[in-house]
């Protein structure tokens, strides 16, 4: 009973910096997609495009932070 639960508890901790991955790529590609979407044509917003590449200059950033932190995790752990 005890092994089985360490075992699902590593299960868990393994999946978790995907996680980060996964959600880091989906920040990353928001953020792209707010600094390009106008010029590309896909779509028109409220805001200035300053603010739009401001806005997504921080998703990017953000996303970039969470694929790191993620790949640090899952890699260089140490364990």
């Amino acid at each position: 009973m005890m092994q089985d639960e360490r075992t699902n508890r590593r299960i868990e901790n393994k999946y978790r910096p995907i996680g980060e991955i996964v959600r880091g790529l989906f920040f990353l590609l928001f953020g792209l997609f707010a600094i390009f979407a106008e010029k590309l044509g896909l779509g028109e917003f409220r805001l200035p495009p300053q603010w739009m590449t401001i806005l997504g200059g921080a998703l990017c950033i953000y996303g970039l932070f969470r694929v790191y932190n993620g790949v640090k995790k899952l890699f260089f752990n140490g364990k």
